[in-house]
């Protein structure tokens, strides 16, 4: 049960005043509005956790209400592909070696993120209401924030936020509103800053989805835009475990591989067995691995116990999202109840992707290789054309700077991503930058700085932490590892990252020019991020090797 009364329905139910009227420190009418300017949209930010791009085809009513009634891009891609660096990188627009938000633990992660310039505090600033639900940078609550050397951040607010209804962590067991942002069954959600929800029995999915229809109906009795963002943790494993979670099962080794899992309702468990009769990786299976890094090499070939573990990991996976999938319809036809769909962006991407048995890799993201580097990403909005396909990339970074240009607002901060609003409205424009690739710390420490020079032996000052890097572009991709190995793959006639071209000596000239890439890429800011790739590795519209297939 709900252990306390949520704040949005105590609100709806009381009917008195507006939403967006109660915070008292909101800012004063912008002077187009008091001039009686055309209102700015609104925008509803819809995130989920972990999931792949080929999983959409498990969401029917978000591929309907947005893919059709929108773009579609079929080349999103997450840079640093992890939950903490990536939701830093949405929210300010920044590659990770600029944000500094490495990982998802200490020294970095939310302790490490300086939220001063985000998409919120830019929007706030132009007379946004700005309403965040779900989950927020990892290790919110449980640690301190930015700046401070210790303490947590169970009352923090970050700037910019109208309204905070983030996923806390680090409450104590004994508190009464104890919950977890991993529990599917007992999420808390902070009031503010001033006290906690908790839904202990509530699925989080469908809390979210309530709280987001409230906020909607809420917010529009209010002559200002609005600006939701609701972080769902589905595919994200989590607790409780279920009856039917795969058993932890040897791999070929002996070692025992317990795969993660999402908890579902049961009435969604099952809907999806006679559809996936195969986790997408299953099949994988790379015909000479001598040639990949050690730590690719190490991993033993999956058995026939770890097929069907994984198969169930699919399904599952799938089911959680197919409850994202109607809160999603729910949200649209909140607005469409409350006659805002039509001055509202939309926007649905998740954080990273996801492996589910490429590359030999069981299940996990991090690494550069296209299951965990790509994402889904569907836009809706005003001007936006219906059923269209987008095949330049959109970045992570890339989401805050769209939005900001929709609303017609500048970062108070430098940015590395682009504006991809009129590639969304008019059409293609190619792929024409490269794309940095960025794995923290891991294992094998480099003996470089950022840039890439060698430390000084008597003064070495701060090392890269980075453990791979790397650039993308529409046909390659190179990889630069700690360990001082390399990759280098060609999608155009390897689609499933095979074969390992780094030391072919019929690819010199191509894998020359990647390293020149990286080098100007590893240690870029701002404008230098986006500077245009050589013709010979750029692609012009309609060119998409995506496109192709």
């Amino acid at each position: 049960m709900m252990r306390r009364r949520s704040w949005i329905l105590a609100l709806a139910g009381a009917m008195v005043t507006p939403l967006a009227m109660v915070a008292t420190d909101a800012p004063a009418p912008t002077s187009a509005e008091a001039a009686g300017s055309p209102q700015r949209a609104n925008v509803v930010l819809i995130t989920v956790d972990d999931m792949r791009a080929d999983e959409l085809r498990f969401m029917p009513r978000t591929t309907r209400l947005l893919g059709e009634q929108g773009v579609t891009f079929a080349n999103s891609l997450s840079p640093n592909p992890l939950c903490c660096p990536a939701r830093a990188s949405l929210l300010g627009g920044q590659y990770t070696h600029n944000h500094r938000v490495f990982s998802n633990d200490l020294p970095y992660a939310f302790s490490a993120f300086d939220d001063r310039s985000t998409l919120a505090t830019w929007l706030r600033d132009a007379g946004y209401e700005t309403v965040m639900l779900g989950k927020y940078l990892n290790g919110y609550g449980k640690w301190s924030e930015f700046g401070e050397d210790d303490g947590t951040s169970l009352d923090y607010v970050p700037p910019g936020w109208t309204q905070w209804r983030a996923a806390v962590a680090g409450l104590p067991k004994t508190h009464p509103d104890h919950g977890d942002v991993y529990d599917y069954l007992d999420i808390t959600l902070s009031d503010d800053g001033r006290g906690f929800t908790n839904y202990e029995g509530q699925y989080q999915t469908t809390v979210l989805g309530n709280l987001s229809v409230d906020v909607i109906s809420a917010q529009a009795r209010s002559p200002k835009p609005f600006f939701l963002y609701a972080s769902y943790m589905a595919p994200h494993t989590g607790r409780p475990p279920e009856p039917d979670d795969p058993e932890p099962v040897l791999d070929r080794n002996g070692r025992s591989v317990r795969f993660g899992t999402p908890a579902r309702p049961a009435r969604f468990r099952g809907i999806f067995d006679d559809s996936i009769r195969a986790a997408p990786g299953a099949s994988w299976h790379d015909p000479d691995i001598s040639d990949k890094p050690e730590y690719l090499r190490s991993l033993p070939l999956i058995n026939d116990a770890e097929r069907a573990a994984l198969l169930e990991l699919a399904r599952q996976r799938a089911e959680s999202l197919a409850v994202v999938d109607r809160q999603v319809e729910r949200t649209v036809n909140a607005l469409a109840a409350t006659g805002e769909l039509d001055q509202t962006l939309l926007v649905f991407t998740s954080d990273n992707g996801y492996f589910l048995g490429e590359q030999g890799i069981r299940q996990g993201k991090i690494l550069p290789h296209d299951p965990s580097l790509r994402t889904p990403l569907v836009i809706r909005g005003p001007d936006i054309p219906a059923g269209e396909v987008r095949y330049d990339p959109f970045l992570t970074i890339d989401v805050a700077p769209t939005i900001a240009s929709l609303a017609d607002v500048s970062p108070t901060a430098p940015v590395d991503g682009v504006s991809m609003l009129e590639v969304a409205r008019s059409g293609d424009l190619g792929w024409k930058r490269a794309v940095l690739t960025e794995t923290g710390p891991r294992g094998a420490v480099r003996d470089t700085d950022e840039s890439g020079r060698p430390l000084d032996v008597e003064d070495p000052g701060p090392t890269d932490v980075r453990w791979a890097i790397g650039i993308r572009t529409d046909r390659y991709l190179y990889v630069d590892l700690a360990t001082k190995e390399e990759e280098l793959y060609d999608m155009a006639t390897d689609p499933d990252q095979y074969h390992n071209l780094a030391a072919d000596p019929a690819h010199a000239d191509l894998l020359a020019m990647m390293r020149d890439q990286l080098r100007l890429m590893r240690a870029c800011d701002a404008a230098a991020c986006r500077a245009p790739l050589p013709r010979s590795l750029a692609t012009e519209p309609g060119e998409s090797i995506v496109r192709g297939r």
